[in-house]
């Protein structure tokens, strides 16, 4: 009986074989001299995918032609290398493309195609690349390519909205090449291309969990030994004047190259998203102790700050100065260039948001420190202009972004610059440079989940400006949940309604997000120099002014509405507080 069973079978694959022979015998000739069909050990899950699809294998598996192949690698050098990921070796990339494992062809087809084509080429090229993949993973055959094929998957799954997914992709492409010896130098004598592409790969997956905050789990980060080394940078910045090279920066700086600031400094923005997650936890330190948190990662962006080499700072390099040819003809270097200033400025606009610290310091019930408010007023607004005038340079120079990371770096500084608007001082400024932050933002219509971002930014101004329109005194809350959707990168990306990958026993552990509550207070504003009476000719109502404690409560995720986007009269308490106005929004570049 079992072996008229296996001979069915057997009977039933050889008529698949025929009729998938005489679909390929009916090709084109023309599209079959150009096409190549990838499938030959047709891998059972593979057609029962293709099957369940309700679609053909010819229409599931045969890659492009290679002119289209060819032409997506040149898109992916334009629009996608080291922007921000590097995962390739760029001088090789070209030459190698037709060579490549076909998973990494139809990933790179995925990510490309929507400079090209349309979302769904892409959900089918991510079909095909993913079932390729996770084949390789179950028969034990994973190479260099599966892993880099993971790589750009999570980045077509984040940018799509599946998070969750996104996640799993990136944590089985970081164990598969922790196991396989990425994480450190290789001691083996090899191709120096292939060498670099194994360093490449391995930061391309710490850049991705760095910038989406997600934790790296299995590797041992102890000492720099454990690494290899930083990848190369393929494009060089333009010589600086050498008398300002010389008097300007320590010989005892050793030059990496761009990419390897850009992954140092995603180390310290992981370390800030981690630390703003972390908002409403209570902390037994204040932010200005030189044991806390807060000043530990100050200190880490000083010191990286003292290391950076000064052809990569934003002076020498003369951005603005430059050619459109040249910008152009140089973007394997200009792209992670502007990547490393975006990510400086917004490490500080994000560790000294004004709303994470009005939640941080809650739970302190002494006198916040005169120079401490000074401090983080001044980093805010100075590091939020920076970004701004970032945002007007590439304007200026046409220079086309297509690192989506940098949006949202202009959306966390545009949460800023919404409260400040509201300082009447200079609320046409602050508006404007909100509706250039927007305006950048909507710019990357490439990618779905920055167009997502955008929506929400706008439904928070709306939100905003109706509860600043409202009478203070009726008390009316907001709900912070919307800004928490902006500051988080994987928040802000997230596309609701998507099908879950966790069955019903795992879906009631899922995040739901609720919409809470809650009362407390801004933070006083620094004494300014230009607001005090030193003749002594003004008189404050009621004699001297006194402060009252502030009164926080326990929940995160919303504030009373006047106290943080409200303008009032310093002399003029509001639900007994003293000169509560806007305490961050003062202060010069």
């Amino acid at each position: 009986m079992l072996k008229l069973l296996i001979v069915g079978q057997e009977n039933r694959l050889k008529l698949v074989e025929s009729q998938l022979a005489e679909v390929l015998s009916n090709q084109n000739p023309a599209d079959s001299s150009l096409s190549r069909y990838v499938s030959a050990s047709a891998s059972p899950l593979f057609q029962q995918s293709s099957a369940l699809r309700g679609q053909t294998p010819h229409s599931r598996d045969e890659l492009p032609t290679r002119e289209r192949i060819l032409a997506a690698a040149e898109s992916y050098l334009l629009f996608c290398d080291s922007q921000p990921f590097p995962v390739f070796h760029r001088q090789s990339f070209l030459q190698t493309i037709h060579q490549r494992d076909p998973e990494l062809q139809f990933a790179i087809l995925a990510l490309t195609s929507r400079f090209m084509e349309g979302s769904e080429a892409t959900n089918d090229y991510f079909e095909c690349s993913r079932s390729m993949v996770m084949q390789r993973v179950c028969d034990g055959r994973v190479e260099l390519s599966t892993i880099q094929s993971l790589c750009l998957l999570s980045l077509v799954d984040f940018t799509n909205g599946n998070t969750k997914r996104a996640s799993m992709h990136n944590s089985l492409a970081f164990s598969l090449a922790h196991n396989a010896g990425l994480s450190s130098e290789c001691r083996q004598v090899l191709p120096e291309s292939v060498r670099e592409e194994r360093r490449r790969c391995f930061w391309s997956l710490i850049l991705f969990k760095r910038l989406h905050g997600l934790d790296l789990g299995i590797l041992d980060c102890t000492s720099e030994e454990n690494f290899p080394w930083f990848p190369e940078s393929t494009g060089k910045p333009a010589q600086p004047d050498p008398v300002l090279l010389a008097s300007s920066s320590p010989r005892d700086i050793i030059d990496r190259g761009i990419i390897s600031c850009e992954i140092q400094l995603c180390e310290i923005w992981f370390k800030i998203t981690r630390y703003a997650r972390r908002r409403g936890k209570p902390s037994t330190l204040p932010p200005w102790s030189p044991q806390s948190e807060y000043a530990g990662i100050m200190a880490q962006q000083m010191e990286l700050e003292t290391r950076m080499p000064h052809v990569h700072r934003f002076r020498p390099a003369e951005f603005s100065k430059k050619p459109m040819v040249e910008l152009q003809n140089n973007r394997d270097y200009w792209g992670p260039w502007i990547m490393v200033q975006f990510i400086y400025h917004t490490n500080l606009c994000l560790l000294n948001h004004p709303l994470l610290l009005s939640l941080r310091l809650r739970n302190f019930k002494s006198e916040i420190p005169e120079m401490f408010l000074q401090s983080t007023s001044d980093l805010t607004c100075s590091h939020a202009s920076w970004i701004t005038h970032l945002i007007s340079m590439l304007e200026a120079k046409s220079f086309k972004i297509t690192d989506p990371f940098l949006a949202h770096c202009a959306a966390i500084v545009a949460t800023i610059l919404l409260q400040e608007s509201f300082n009447p001082e200079s609320r046409s400024e602050k508006i404007e440079n909100f509706t250039r932050c927007l305006r950048f933002i909507q710019g990357f219509g490439e990618w779905p989940h920055v167009m997502r971002m955008a929506s929400k930014l706008e439904r928070l101004r709306e939100t905003v400006v109706s509860a600043y329109g409202t009478d203070p005194s009726r008390g009316l809350l907001i709900d912070l949940g919307q800004f928490w959707e902006i500051l988080e990168y994987a928040s802000s990306s997230e596309l609701s309604g998507l099908k879950s990958i966790f069955g019903p026993t795992l879906q009631l552990g899922e995040h739901r997000t609720t919409t809470e509550l809650a009362h407390t207070s801004s933070l006083p504003p620094p004494t300014r120099v230009d607001a005090q009476d030193f003749a002594g000719t003004s008189h404050p109502q009621g004699g001297s002014t006194v402060v009252t404690p502030f009164l926080y409560s326990d929940d995160e995720l919303a504030v009373l509405a006047e106290s943080l986007f409200q303008q009032h009269d310093p002399t003029q308490g509001m639900n007994g507080v003293i000169g509560m106005n806007d305490w961050w929004s003062t202060g010069n570049l």
